[in-house]
């Protein structure tokens, strides 16, 4: 820094003149140029005119002209600022860490008056290239060109300032101010409107309560001192929301592993022998209040380093209490519409099971691992029940293995039950028989997870259940698409050898495919190639092709050839023919149904585009969910 002071002697009297110049100026590590300022005073030394300009790149970027009283008690300020591309990067150490990236190129001009000590500004100015970035959140937004600011005493308000996330390029509109005392004490009172926004992009970490991606349609508001601020929304969620909550750091109980997850203010605690209570809260907390659709993805991972995960699509209402403190909380209701459960059982056993849609329920009342859950789901195979059968068979059956979990999500109570479409009633009531104990239900379930079989009295075991079934899911993965119009799969069913019953190694290959948009054909062909007694070389094989006749997929017809289930010693493979139609329909009540069967067709309304696309998204259900 440079300075200099003359004393001008005129008649008398004696006029300070002063000169500063700054070469390099630096505000909090940000470089702004050079700094020169040019103070004049008057001859009682009571008023001082000022000159001050920063240059970057030989361009001014910032001018104050004015004068500065101090002939009373009080100092009084009257000076003209004027910004040209004016850096704004100088703010974030002052919003940081609520708030940080702070970048801009500001224009305009202001004034700044009043009382020294705590002047007033008044001016409009804009913003180019503007943005910043909400650490909490790990989002990154932009602001649009010429974003409109209005100075008004010690506050800065945007007027209804386009923003964008710089990263998935989701808009909204940012309204409101932020206020200030001297440039200290900053408060803020911001508002968001959008169609759909991204909100969250968080990656997981050691010490994540919660992980994932979000995107919001609605209003989100930012309010209240920086050193204690809260952010909270009213909205739902929109397409490519992901939520993960991982129980990590857990207490386990038993080969079950049931959890209770520890903040890391918990983790000191517990270390230290004492207990932790939050009551005051300073950071940042988050009150989500959201309306979650079928477009929001929310899985809880149970245990990251196996992967045991739940994990559905559906709809609720749910609302989320996060603080940097560690808290977090969640209240509300949650209906899947479409899910997993991913169990696995003492570090060997993993098997997805398929949630029922519609069955399946959560509720929050605070804690997130105290939910109660009443979650039912479903293991399909296809395996040989000859082991509980007096008359034994030669036949792989589809086997349905039900899980439902109910209490507390921590720790679930687990009850399983089997079901068997497609054997007579005879083999059915034979088989419901000897499953009738919850006991021998729970052994016949673990049993048939692990092997791929049921487990006989003398508890033979067929190991290569498990180990065909998951070479079959790494071959199939090769040959299904991504947006899944046509799965292709190998499968390998391995033979059985007993006194009491002998069945051949098969390979089949298995087709799922839609032809077009109303067509769609599922289809199974299996070939014996010997092994365990095999005696014929008889192509047997599955068939249904499915039509939508209508646009709505409520009317359905079906074309079926299938392969009987049941045959006797010695009886070449039989199969069954059929033809149906299946209609479809949603209602709440049994009026309603008789008005949809009975009643014409209401007439048509014109829609808007914006309608319309709601109407596609309203029914975007699982396409197997219509019949």
């Amino acid at each position: 820094m440079n300075g200099k002071l003359d004393i001008l002697q005129k008649n008398g009297s004696y006029l300070p003149n002063s000169t500063i110049t700054i070469d390099d100026l630096e505000v909090n590590h940000n470089y702004l140029g050079s700094f020169d300022a040019k103070i004049t005073g008057n001859s009682s030394l009571t008023r001082y005119t000022v000159d001050a300009k920063i240059k970057n790149d030989d361009a001014k970027s910032f001018q104050a002209i004015g004068d500065i009283d101090v002939t009373k008690n009080k100092s009084y300020i009257d000076v003209d600022l004027k910004f040209k591309d004016f850096k704004l990067d100088i703010l974030t150490p002052f919003l940081d860490p609520v708030l940080n990236k702070i970048r801009g190129d500001l224009n305009g001009t202001a004034k700044v008056e009043g009382d020294l000590n705590k002047p007033n500004m008044n001016g409009e100015l804009t913003i180019d290239r503007g943005g910043l970035n909400v650490p909490l959140l790990n989002v990154d937004f932009g602001f649009q060109n010429k974003a409109s600011v209005t100075l008004k005493e010690q506050t800065f308000t945007f007027n209804k300032v386009k923003i964008t996330d710089t990263k998935e390029n989701t808009k909204g509109v940012l309204d409101g101010s932020i206020s200030h005392v001297n440039f200290s004490n900053w408060k803020l009172d911001l508002t968001i409107d959008t169609d759909r926004l991204m909100v969250l992009d968080t990656k997981f970490t050691e010490e994540s309560l919660y992980y994932g991606k979000g995107f919001i349609g609605g209003t989100a508001k930012i309010f209240g001192p920086t050193q204690a601020l809260r952010i909270s929304a009213e909205a739902e969620t929109k397409k490519g929301t992901t939520f993960f909550i991982p129980l990590s750091d857990v207490e386990t109980f038993g080969d079950n592993s049931f959890i209770h997850f520890l903040s890391p203010e918990e983790k000191d605690a517990k270390y230290s022998g004492q207990e932790v209570k939050i009551d005051n809260v300073s950071g940042v907390e988050l009150f989500f209040d959201l309306d979650v659709t079928n477009d929001a993805l929310i899985e809880i991972v149970m245990d990251r380093t196996t992967g045991s995960s739940i994990s559905g699509r559906g709809a609720g209402q749910l609302l989320f209490n996060i603080n940097t403190n560690g808290k977090f909380e969640m209240f509300g209701d949650f209906i899947v519409y479409e899910g997993v459960y991913n169990f696995l059982f003492g570090g060997v056993v993993q098997k997805e099971f398929s949630v029922r849609p519609f069955e399946s329920t959560l509720a929050w009342n605070g804690d997130p691992l105290d939910a109660a859950i009443n979650i039912q789901a479903i293991y399909k195979l296809r395996t040989n029940p000859s082991a509980l059968l007096d008359n034994p068979i030669r036949q792989s059956i589809p086997v349905e293995l039900e899980i439902n979990l109910t209490g507390q999500l921590a720790k679930p109570e687990p009850e399983f039950t089997f079901n068997f479409p497609n054997v007579t009633s005879t083999i059915k009531s034979e088989l419901n028989y000897r499953l009738d104990s919850k006991d021998e239900r729970d052994n016949q379930a673990l049993y048939i997870l692990a092997t791929g079989s049921f487990n006989r009295q003398n508890k033979d075991i067929n190991i290569t259940g498990t180990i065909t079934e998951r070479l079959n899911g790494l071959i199939n993965g090769f040959f299904t698409d991504n947006d899944s119009k046509i799965n292709i799969g190998l499968n390998y069913e391995a033979g059985l050898n007993r006194p009491d019953l002998i069945t051949e190694d098969r390979l089949g290959v298995t087709l799922q495919t839609q032809i077009t948009d109303r067509v769609l054909i599922n289809g199974k062909v299996g070939v014996p190639i010997g092994g365990a007694g095999a005696t014929e070389s008889v192509i047997a094989g599955d068939v249904q092709i499915d039509f939508l006749l209508n646009e709505d997929g409520t009317l359905t017809a079906t074309v079926f050839n299938r392969e009987n289930s049941i045959r006797n010693f010695g009886e070449e493979i039989g199969y069954t023919q059929g033809l149906g139609i299946n209609y479809t329909v949603d209602f709440d009540t049994f009026g309603e149904l008789l008005r949809r069967i009975f009643n014409k067709k209401e007439k048509p309304t014109l829609e808007t585009e914006d309608q319309n696309n709601s109407q596609k998204e309203n029914n975007a259900l699982p396409r197997w969910y219509w019949y």
